[in-house]
């Protein structure tokens, strides 16, 4: 299951982290998307939060459902990009998210806020919901200086990009890039892109 804690406070803390994610620019994460994922078909955002990537994918030709496990931060998405697909949804399970059902699948800012133990169940899951040939992008950023723990109680596993690739590949999916960059503004926390089929 998702980490409560981490849930609790999107929750709380929504309309905020809804701003930040907003204000944030991930060119990276598009320009792998346009190089990528299968243009005009099916695309799932796993963990989509603020809606921005949904809103972006819907705007550039990739039909989206949102899936998101804060119910504030769903809020937040739906009134911030009328007419956007938000449902609720978590990692590792995706219970509720049909098996082959989407050619594309977008997962940001999400692995690292799950129990390393729940790693496994989170790659079963995402290679489930994709179609054969499907495309996967994954997106992750280092813990924060003060450890696993945010400040306000955010989990951020540390997970090493070489065993994210066995994880994949053991189930299925082929990776076929894996790229680390610096965050646009906070220095010493790096984002791991990794893409896989």
């Amino acid at each position: 299951m998702p980490d409560p804690q981490t849930i609790r406070t999107y929750d709380e803390l929504a309309r905020q982290q809804a701003a930040f994610q907003r204000n944030q620019h991930p060119d990276a994460i598009y320009r792998l998307i346009e190089a990528f994922f299968h243009h005009g078909r099916p695309t799932a955002d796993i963990g989509s939060g603020s809606g921005r990537d949904v809103a972006w994918l819907e705007q550039h030709g990739y039909p989206t459902i949102g899936f998101e496990p804060s119910v504030g931060m769903i809020n937040e998405a739906r009134a911030a990009y009328a007419g956007i697909n938000v449902q609720p949804a978590a990692l590792p399970d995706l219970a509720g998210v049909k098996d082959a059902s989407f050619d594309n699948v977008l997962c940001v800012a999400v692995l690292m806020h799950l129990p390393a133990a729940d790693l496994i169940g989170a790659a079963v899951n995402l290679a489930r919901i994709l179609r054969p040939s499907g495309r996967l992008i994954v997106s992750y950023r280092t813990p924060p200086p003060e450890g696993e723990r945010a400040a306000d109680g955010r989990l951020y596993t540390a997970i090493p990009s070489a065993r994210l690739t066995l994880l994949l590949e053991s189930v299925g999916i082929r990776v076929l890039l894996v790229a680390e960059i610096p965050d646009q503004t906070r220095p010493g926390i790096r984002w791991v892109n990794v893409v896989g089929e």
